[in-house]
């Protein structure tokens, strides 16, 4: 098996070494438009028809990440590099999440574990970006998902979704284009082969983005419509539930009162508790909800 991909790759033609140039683990449209012989109009396309992710650099991003095991108790070693004060990190490769070992930062439950942290180093945009030659904004207001560049061998799933309160702008210029997906575009080059979908693995020539942007917002806009209407109903019948000391709403009374009284609703599809304790912040901050009632 080996020896076959070793002649595949002899018949092929190795990017790096046709290009006379050390492996370059990741890098920009513009220098992978130089080192393919494309035009960047060409990259965006297959990105379009989601042939590969882009990647991003991520500085300190305020994420909530979460990790699915392959099977039931299993557990992660952590890998402490580099120990600031109390700080630990969890590294994945390019991917690193830092978090403080002095709070609840750090929690497993039945097949993986959470952490609240802040991804640094090289990360994967998870769902397909719209208008992405304007650059990326990763906007509070709109669950936004990263992944890691890799993940462990007993690792089923692993996402981060962004926590912080406000927007970030990455410019077209600092996205990235990972080595894996340079080396799988330069085979699409030499057999003349198009590039499948990661989503369908299958081959087409037509943009997606349209399609699955649509139907992502619309999924995402009914859930949180359903949560938003079941809390407001169950503000409206147990407003003490509801309330801290002052008679200001607090979002994680208001929390708890939605899973304690889950039976009394119709069904909601955002039922973690974590992701309504957020999206309730969000709802109580944006609309200045913590006036008296």
């Amino acid at each position: 098996m080996q020896h076959s991909k070793e002649n595949e790759t002899i018949f092929l033609g190795n990017l790096w070494i046709d290009k006379k140039i050390p492996p370059l683990e990741y890098c920009s449209f513009e220098r992978a438009s130089r080192l393919l012989e494309c035009e960047i109009d060409d990259l965006l396309h297959l990105y379009e028809i989601g042939a590969f992710n882009i990647a991003f650099k991520a500085d300190g991003l305020a994420v909530r990440f979460n990790v699915n095991f392959l099977y039931k108790n299993q557990k992660m070693e952590i890998d402490l590099i580099h120990p600031v004060l109390t700080n630990q990190s969890l590294e994945m490769e390019f991917s690193t999440i830092w978090y403080d070992l002095k709070d609840d930062s750090f929690e497993y439950f039945e097949n993986g574990l959470q952490i609240i942290g802040f991804a640094c180093g090289i990360w994967y945009a998870d769902d397909m970006i719209s208008d992405i030659k304007n650059g990326l904004a990763i906007d509070p207001d709109y669950e936004f998902r990263l992944k890691p560049v890799k993940i462990r061998d007993n690792v089923l799933m692993a996402t981060a979704s962004y926590e912080g309160n406000k927007v970030i702008d990455i410019p077209f210029e600092d996205l990235l284009i990972m080595r894996r997906d340079l080396e799988l575009i330069w085979k699409s080059v030499k057999t003349g082969i198009p590039m499948p979908s990661l989503l369908t693995k299958r081959i087409s020539s037509e943009p997606k983005i349209p399609k699955r942007l649509n139907n992502t917002a619309e999924h995402h806009a009914k859930n949180r419509e359903g949560l938003l209407n079941a809390a407001i109903y169950i503000l409206a019948k147990y407003p003490s539930e509801c309330r801290g000391e002052r008679k200001e709403i607090s979002p994680e009374k208001w929390t708890n009162a939605i899973i304690k009284h889950l039976g009394e609703l119709p069904p909601i599809f955002i039922t973690n508790e974590q992701e309504i304790l957020r999206k309730l912040r969000l709802a109580v901050n944006h609309a200045g909800l913590k006036q008296k009632g």
